[in-house]
């Protein structure tokens, strides 16, 4: 645990990766979702609050975050968010006392992710919701960098194709693995999509004709065949039971 914190505190340092960028609208969308009918969130790896905490916060009555970093927490906490330091694999809470759990972009990070879940879907209600994201190491554009050029991206930042061994990204997920996680660690009502995918975004000589979102044709492509078009993949997944 010394060693993931003092990774981490650099990580969320000005000589780190510190990543600050704002979560892409269609991510505020599905948390939104997630949202709908919580009084309580969990924000398992909420980092330093900067991309949507806040935000999060003032949506329900009881928000609290989580994270290895007592940089990032500290950050967090100067926000104004309840934010504490996770040591360990166990959050400090009672069973079944969440409405919802949110892990945006966190779950590539973890060495491991089914402990995470399994603590999540302790502190969940029965019928309680859990919110992930994670990027898709199946997306196109991945396999195609990997087929034609050889050239494995890591996702973590803009340095991760030359310098993939730096990269914070340990674990990676397609529709598959992200399922079977969630059904070995007893959740139900599994849905699983694609977002943030594009075309002219990702092929160099394209972008000076904009930095598309992905347009309407391509988020219908994306809706279709999310394991090829997604850019991340995002879940939604319940406790079983009703409260």
């Amino acid at each position: 645990m010394d060693e993931l914190e003092s990774y981490y505190a650099e990580y969320w340092s000005e000589s780190g990766f510190l990543p600050r960028a704002p979560i892409p609208a269609e991510t505020a969308e599905l948390i939104a979702a997630a949202l709908e009918g919580a009084t309580t969130c969990v924000d398992f790896g909420c980092g330093d609050g900067h991309a949507y905490g806040n935000w999060v916060a003032q949506q329900v009555d009881a928000y609290i975050g989580f994270d290895v970093s007592e940089v990032a927490v500290t950050e967090a906490q100067r926000l104004g968010l309840d934010a504490r330091v996770l040591t360990g694999t166990r959050m400090p809470l009672e069973d079944g006392s969440v409405d919802l759990v949110l892990s945006i972009e966190v779950l590539e990070h973890l060495f491991s992710p089914r402990a995470a879940l399994e603590e999540a879907r302790r502190v969940l209600r029965p019928g309680g919701r859990l919110l992930i994201t994670v990027p898709n190491v199946a997306y196109w554009r991945r396999r195609l960098d990997l087929a034609l050029f050889g050239r494995w991206n890591p996702l973590g930042d803009d340095r991760s194709v030359e310098e993939p061994w730096r990269d914070p990204h340990i674990r990676f997920f397609n529709i598959g693995s992200l399922t079977r996680l969630l059904q070995l660690t007893g959740f139900e009502q599994i849905s699983i999509g694609g977002h943030y995918g594009a075309l002219l975004r990702e092929v160099p000589f394209l972008r000076r004709f904009g930095a598309d979102s992905g347009g309407p044709s391509y988020k219908r492509f994306e809706r279709g065949v999310p394991s090829l078009a997604g850019s991340r993949l995002h879940a939604f997944a319940r406790k079983p039971g009703s409260g």
